[in-house]
């Protein structure tokens, strides 16, 4: 079983409400899975600059308290540390952040797919 692959298609999926429900409309275990997904996803494509300036910057602010949700500690304190540069502007200290960031302190798809295991009442049976 790939986990990845997983929730790759649960993300695509009326499964969850990423990418088709307002944030801040979510319930809270949407929430987490949502800001996750969007911070992983924006970080490995563009970085911390594209994911604090980017359409799901929204997420940002509460990925800390998502991380730590799903037990990715390691991950909500370089989130925290990215945020807090995020807003002095300084682009270089965000690259050392995204190098700590991917190199995967937490794994992840492991705890997100734990957690999303972990709430079948709102995902669903994932296999």
């Amino acid at each position: 079983m790939n986990k990845n692959s997983l929730l790759v298609k649960l993300s695509e999926s009326a499964g969850t409400d990423f990418g088709r429900v307002a944030f801040d409309k979510q319930s809270l275990v949407q929430r987490v899975f949502s800001a996750v997904w969007a911070l992983e996803s924006e970080v490995n494509s563009g970085g911390f600059a594209s994911y604090l300036g980017g359409s799901e910057a929204e997420t940002a602010s509460f990925a800390p308290k998502a991380l730590r949700e799903i037990g990715a500690v390691r991950c909500a304190a370089i989130v925290e540390k990215a945020l807090q540069v995020g807003a002095s502007g300084e682009t270089s200290a965000l690259s050392v952040l995204d190098d700590q960031f991917t190199a995967y302190p937490d794994d992840l798809t492991e705890l997100l797919f734990a957690y999303v295991s972990s709430h079948p009442e709102t995902f669903g049976r994932v296999t």
